[in-house]
């Protein structure tokens, strides 16, 4: 006979049970979503009637000359898992862990921009007003000799669309001497830029470009309407809150961070000179973080869109951060999709590192990628490959090509030696339907037609444009490779 206390146990024994099966089957889950990020990297490009082959992440590391890779992945809103592979350093051997942070480029514009949207509800300042009243430190030019003044509005230089300057900022080598906010906003020395107020001829067609002078306006009215250094203003409005110890606006790195950080490391994979470069240009490419911080910190943005637990901004700030503003720019990150399946888009770039977030809010999954390279943009596709392919994503899908044939004598007329400058050259010869492309001191590529002189590698996946002059004779080429563009004039 079987008590109701026997029944009472006999069903918490079950519960447990379910529970343990659970807890199974979510471990096996995220063991497998694991495995797409170390073993099912996939190329960018694979033949048409091949399929994508999968490769591992230790062997493509070796292959792109990247040191490091640090991983943050998101699952339910949360961080279900986080990894880091390979060195710091390729001279000290130190290897990385989940504390080394690493710079993040353009991650920092979207922390720049979740601390306006905070101090705009703290009503110091108004996104879509114009930011000439708020200006003291410095003047916005005027636009003409009739001294007319410029209006543009926070909201504007946050996303994209207030028609200044796309130039990129390079930094500065250690030991360098760094420019003042003012400076760099004049493009004064010893700023190794010019003006920031630059501004381009509008278009009806394209409203949105680039910008990161815009986000260098921004900071100065950041700091005009708080009466607050940025690194300050940063700590105070998004890092402190957080709780964050691995993330900084500071320069120079402070001493306890300067310790964990990963050293750049340029294509050839040798160290950048002085470890890295500095950024004083902070809103636009000044952040130091790890992955997990930055993936925390846009959970904390999501949970606040939900009306739960966010600790920066209001339910209703948080929606309008995470939302399309203009084209596809929201507040310092790109929104592409639809549906489940709109995923929220950002790339960091500084000399030496390379970083990307993409998170589809829908799913609550995502992920944040640290690279100590400059080749690093070319591994965190593959990489991205096999977690979409685990995930079950709509983007990041290896691109299946088409091989071209043209006319048999076609080929021989891309032939010749093409040089870049006098110590680097590309050799091309041919051989059936494709073509060979050998460069100074690097291994051979196969390159297919895609078009009467367009052509493309797998791996890594390559595009080269042949160039003709007025007498329809091939006299150079142009190379695309992801963010790297290389030109070539014919001499041979």
């Amino acid at each position: 006979m079987i008590t109701a206390f026997g029944k009472k146990c006999a069903g918490i024994v079950l519960l447990f049970g379910l529970l343990f099966a659970a807890c199974d089957a979510q471990k096996a889950l995220t063991n497998k979503r694991i495995a797409g990020a170390e073993h099912g990297l996939m190329r960018a490009a694979y033949l048409k009637g091949l399929r994508p082959e999968k490769l591992s992440l230790a062997d493509r590391m070796r292959f792109y000359q990247v040191p490091g890779v640090s991983l943050a992945a998101i699952d339910k809103n949360a961080i279900e898992w986080s990894r880091t592979y390979g060195e710091k350093d390729v001279q000290t051997h130190q290897p990385l862990t989940s504390e080394t942070v690493f710079q993040a480029g353009a991650f920092s514009q979207m922390m720049t921009a979740a601390a306006a949207l905070r101090l705009a509800e703290a009503g110091k300042l108004d996104l879509e007003a114009d930011i000439g009243p708020l200006l003291k430190s410095w003047r916005l030019p005027p636009t003409s000799e009739s001294g007319t003044k410029p209006k543009i509005t926070l909201q504007a230089l946050l996303t994209h669309s207030a028609n200044v300057s796309d130039q990129v900022f390079l930094g500065y080598a250690q030991g360098e001497p760094l420019p003042t906010l003012p400076q760099i906003l004049d493009g004064e020395p010893p700023a190794n830029s010019g003006p920031v107020w630059v501004p381009r001829r509008k278009s009806q067609a394209v409203r949105t470009r680039y910008s990161e002078p815009g986000y260098i306006i921004a900071e100065q009215v950041l700091i005009d309407a708080s009466g607050t250094p940025f690194p300050d203003l940063m700590n105070a409005a998004v890092l402190g809150p957080l709780g964050f110890k691995d993330s900084t606006f500071a320069l120079p790195l402070p001493d306890a961070l300067r310790a964990r950080a990963a050293t750049g490391h340029v294509r050839e994979g040798q160290p950048v000179t002085g470890l890295w470069k500095n950024y004083p240009e902070a809103a636009a490419k000044g952040l130091w973080t790890t992955p997990a911080d930055f993936a925390a910190f846009v959970l904390d943005l999501l949970h606040a869109a939900a009306g739960t637990s966010g600790k920066i901004l209001s339910p209703e700030a948080a929606r309008t951060m995470l939302s399309a503003q203009v084209e596809s720019y929201g507040y310092g990150f790109v929104v592409e999709g639809k549906g489940d399946d709109i995923l929220f888009n950002l790339r960091g770039k500084t000399q030496g590192y390379a970083c990307l977030m993409a998170v589809y809010p829908a799913k609550g999954q995502g992920a944040v990628i640290m690279t100590n390279s400059d080749n690093g943009f070319f591994l965190i596709q593959e990489i991205m490959a096999g977690l979409s392919e685990a995930y079950g994503w709509a983007h990041y899908k290896p691109e299946e090509k088409s091989v071209l044939r043209l006319d048999p004598g076609a080929y021989g007329e891309f032939a010749g030696t093409y040089e870049v400058n006098p110590g680097y050259r590309l050799e091309v010869t041919h051989e059936d339907y494709y073509l060979v492309i050998k460069p100074t001191g690097q291994a051979a590529t196969k390159f297919y037609a895609e078009g009467q002189t367009l052509f493309y590698a797998t791996d890594p996946y390559v595009r080269i444009q042949f160039l003709r002059n007025k007498a329809d004779k091939v006299e150079g080429l142009v190379l695309w490779q992801q963010d790297f563009e290389l030109e070539a004039k014919k001499v041979r």
